[in-house]
């Protein structure tokens, strides 16, 4: 599981970082929460993602989430979550990454009504998508966000029913608004996890502390991650280096 572990980085950020992350062996997700993937220079992050290639280390892309809103009605909504998704495929041609998660877009507390709308939407939006993804070799894992049930994801991935196209489980969310056990979230959807977000809270809101300064049950949920059929990669999502090595080492005793 070691060489499937990665860290976060915001993407604006990662040629001044790429000295630690080569001195460490650190494999990056490269997140586009702070700057526009339009104004990344593609050739120089090209260039990092050769200086991981030749150490042997890879990365991930956290696409920009921010009005992503692929389920929507709404036109305008629509034509910017295209926009989003393309560049957000296009930065990880350029880094050669085999993983983007992507947030699912569905609105905080949603109704059984506006569940179904998302749903409905999202098998027509995501197809095209796909279908990049399959030329590029790459997967698109959906995170969880706000989803109190793993039914709606499930849903999801067996209609679409592709290898490259899966989840990003994310147990600090989950630890948030579940409302169900994690062996239930884990019994759902175990072979379409892909790929893990790993960083702690005390279930009230999203403080993305290192691994064990919260309240969530670690010893279990690695214990169910390490059954998945697909192994899935992780990323530690600590915002600060500091909670980064407080996370490195706590991780250390669930990894092979």
């Amino acid at each position: 599981m070691k060489t499937k572990l990665f860290v976060h980085i915001q993407a604006q950020l990662l040629p001044a970082r790429m000295p630690f992350l080569l001195n460490r062996k650190l494999q990056p997700e490269i997140g586009c929460q702070e700057v526009g993937i339009d104004e990344l220079d593609l050739v120089e992050m090209s260039r990092c993602a050769t200086q991981l290639v030749d150490r042997e280390l890879g990365n991930t892309v956290h696409a920009p989430f921010a009005d992503f809103k692929p389920g929507s009605s709404k036109k305008q909504e629509q034509k910017k979550a295209h926009t989003m998704c393309q560049q957000s495929l296009q930065l990880a041609s350029a880094l050669r990454s085999r993983l983007v998660v992507f947030h699912p877009g569905i609105p905080y507390q949603a109704t059984s009504k506006q569940q179904n709308i998302w749903l409905e939407n999202c098998l027509t939006f995501w197809p095209e998508y796909i279908n990049q993804a399959e030329q590029l070799d790459l997967i698109i894992a959906i995170e969880n966000i706000y989803e109190p049930s793993a039914d709606i994801f499930l849903d999801l991935f067996k209609e679409l029913g592709s290898a490259n196209f899966g989840h990003c489980f994310d147990i600090g969310h989950c630890h948030m608004f579940t409302q169900k056990p994690l062996d239930d979230w884990f019994a759902k959807l175990s072979p379409y996890i892909h790929h893990l977000h790993l960083h702690d809270n005390h279930g009230q809101c999203d403080e993305h502390l290192p691994i064990g300064a919260g309240h969530i049950d670690f010893p279990t949920f690695f214990a169910n991650a390490k059954k998945l059929p697909n192994h899935p990669s992780m990323t530690l999502e600590s915002h600060s280096l500091p909670e980064l090595e407080d996370s490195l080492a706590a991780v250390q005793i669930y990894l092979d």
